[in-house]
């Protein structure tokens, strides 16, 4: 696995049966490199596959002396001797033009207008994200990502095909969906890509080789038409959040930032003293749940006290959960989607006193925040050259983090989305009206881990072409964790500046709550 997972994947898995590699430091490659495989025949799931998957790993294993084979029988299904459980059976809804911001219409129009400048005369769109946002849709098929599972196919002259469930999408089948677009079975869609359906010999189809199931790339190929690999267009414009999606975003973010300090002030009362780890995650819950706009959290809520807070993408699991660990921290990253958008937001507290180090490394996760959240970069930057701000007041004092800096994040949809992220990998340039999450972070292995993180959107670039970031989030910073004189000037006002502005905003959301909002003076005045 890659570095969120170094310290999970060796605590939970039994070392006489298995062995934890952490990438990039040891990819497939080096771990094939000098066995003998000669002869082996690897088995492999093509639906469970993308095709550049397939590929590389079909490479990888052919170095070594041995063979990928895709196998339409997967044993693994065979082992759950009738006990697998049923696929979902979740119902679709609607997201209203009003809150997605663009009508189906108008993204199609956007779609036909991408392919033309492609030269491609059709696209199958294999993310079930995609297909969603593109319709207006969302669903409850999985249950923290408000989607239903579907592919689609695209074609400028004869429309758009949804893949998937006849019977649980018929209800969503009005209006503009019902004007623009038909439903087949996944299991006709060889039939889709031939000559009865527009696809004669000149017809060009394009396919993002990152996402199509390596076992829908065949009927593609044994079609015999002219196929174009590129990024998933659709993709790229649902990263791109409009006017409408960006206030609804920043309403989610209210609502949010009053339930995060309702919590906090909770927290700091004493009142969790002696709960574990799941009770806390669900008076958190509880909160979010109360609001009528709240549809469902964005992931399980992480919830790690002490050294478990070390463990980056840690779970806590009733009974084996450990109560709230004295003079220590805790790392909170939790998420919710509202009618209207999607949060994600960590917080690291002092529980007790914390001591030196732990906040000096704070303090230094902090400069790094505020770098990302100041800076200002010019036309195609990207998120790798971000992602060295962040790192950089770290690497000054001997720090640094396994994980990326930052992910894009859906529109009431997918919390982790593509394609910009700020990281080493990050190569996508960063554009206006990208959602993306700025969280530094530092992990004391047996200890403790800090990681603070804001949801920050891309602004339209200045008078000079350079553009910035909003930060969307709002929730105060545990200022008992602060070091103001590893502060540079600009940066304690950066912090002073925030806090106010989350004072200012929060304060009509709460009132009445004489508790909180006291609570949300103290920790919202000037550093």
């Amino acid at each position: 696995s890659d570095g969120r997972y170094t310290l999970q994947m060796s605590n939970q898995s039994d070392g006489d049966h298995w062995q934890c590699f952490t990438l990039p430091e040891a990819g497939l490659g080096s771990f094939l490199a000098g066995k003998d495989l000669e002869g082996a025949r690897i088995g492999i799931d093509p639906r469970l596959v993308t095709v550049n998957g397939y590929a590389r790993l079909a490479k990888q294993l052919t170095a070594a002396g041995g063979s990928l084979v895709a196998e339409e029988e997967n044993p693994i299904d065979a082992l759950w001797h009738g006990e697998r459980p049923a696929p979902p059976v979740s119902r679709p809804f609607r997201m209203p033009d009003r809150v997605a911001g663009k009508s189906m219409t108008d993204k199609l129009a956007e779609l036909d207008d991408r392919l033309a400048q492609a030269g491609c005369d059709a696209v199958v769109i294999s993310r079930a994200d995609a297909v969603n946002w593109l319709v207006n849709i969302r669903g409850t098929d999985l249950s923290n990502t408000p989607i239903n599972l579907l592919f689609a196919l695209y074609h400028r002259e004869n429309g758009l095909i949804l893949i998937g469930d006849i019977t649980r999408l018929a209800p969503v089948m009005e209006g503009d969906i019902a004007n623009n677009a038909a439903i087949v079975p996944l299991a006709q869609f060889g039939e889709l890509i031939d000559p009865r359906a527009g696809y004669d010999d000149g017809a060009k189809v394009m396919f993002d080789p990152d996402s199509l199931p390596k076992a829908l790339h065949a009927p593609l190929v044994n079609a015999g038409i002219d196929l174009a690999e590129a990024p998933c267009p659709v993709t790229a414009m649902k990263a791109l959040k409009n006017p409408t999606e960006l206030a609804g975003t920043r309403r989610a973010h209210v609502e949010d930032g009053a339930v995060m300090a309702r919590f906090m002030c909770w927290l700091d009362s004493g009142a969790a003293r002696g709960m574990r780890e799941t009770e806390i995650a669900a008076h958190l819950l509880a909160l979010r749940k109360a609001s009528p706009r709240f549809m469902a959290s964005s992931f399980e809520t992480i919830c790690g006290s002490g050294p478990n807070g070390a463990i980056v993408h840690y779970r806590a699991l009733p009974g084996a959960d450990i109560t709230l660990t004295e003079d220590s921290l805790l790392l909170l990253d939790s998420g919710a989607h509202y009618n209207d958008g999607t949060t994600d937001i960590t917080r690291t507290v002092a529980i007790g006193t914390p001591d030196a180090e732990m906040i000096h490394a704070f303090t230094a996760v902090l400069r790094g925040h505020i770098a990302v959240a100041r800076a200002r970069f010019p036309e195609g930057t990207t998120g790798q050259q971000i992602d060295v701000m962040a790192r950089a007041p770290m690497w000054s004092v001997g720090l640094d983090y396994a994980h990326g800096t930052g992910h894009g994040v859906g529109h009431v949809m997918q919390v982790h989305e593509g394609p910009a992220s700020i990281s080493k990998r990050g190569s996508v340039p960063l554009a206006e009206g990208m959602l993306l999450s700025n969280e530094p972070g530092f992990y004391r292995a047996g200890g403790w881990g800090i990681r603070t993180e804001n949801l920050i959107a891309v602004n339209a670039p200045d008078d000079d072409g350079y553009f910035s970031f909003e930060t969307i989030t709002l929730c105060p910073i545990d200022r008992r964790l602060i070091d103001a004189g590893m502060l540079l000037a600009e940066e304690h006002a950066w912090l002073d500046a925030y806090h106010a502005r989350v004072h200012a905003e929060l304060t009509p959301e709460l009132e009445g709550e004489d508790e909180v909002l006291a609570w949300l003076d103290a920790a919202c005045a000037p550093l």
